[in-house]
């Protein structure tokens, strides 16, 4: 409850970002919980988004340890994909097809996902501002990537 607690504050003082604003959608159309849609989306909402923030991204990509010392920040930003695509591989995310998710009625509720993700504000916190025909792309290819 700690835990919980805690993030909301952060979320109160800071806000989320476009992987938030899609995975609120996905949860209430595929009942996929929220932690799981977000970490189901995080390796390619990360890697649309992390020309945005190239020393943040690098960042987080050293302290996973996916680089060595002495990287720049650019070729470390972009190692970071990667990481959390084998993070979730450890961790068994399931692919939204694995959730048990049809891929005929996700494909033809892409424009409406997309939609009320930009709706929730969220994707204007992130460092890539999207339109919402990316999103639309960024949903496709997350179902063709797994």
């Amino acid at each position: 409850m700690l835990a919980s607690t805690e993030a909301g504050i952060a979320f109160s003082n800071a806000s989320v970002t476009l992987i938030h604003g899609m995975s609120r959608p996905i949860g209430a159309l595929y009942h996929v919980p929220h932690g799981l849609s977000n970490a189901m989306l995080a390796p390619l909402v990360t890697g649309f988004s992390v020309g945005g923030e190239i020393s943040k991204y690098a960042q987080v990509s050293r302290m996973l340890g996916g680089v060595e010392s002495g990287t720049s920040d650019e070729d470390a930003a972009d190692k970071l994909q990667g990481l959390l695509i084998s993070l979730n591989k450890e961790l068994k995310v399931p692919s939204m097809k694995e959730w048990g998710i049809n891929e005929e009625q996700f494909r033809k509720s892409v424009p409406l996902m997309a939609k009320a993700a930009l709706d929730s504000g969220s994707p204007g916190n992130n460092p890539i501002i999207p339109t919402q025909q990316q999103i639309e792309q960024l949903y496709h290819d997350i179902w063709d990537s797994n």
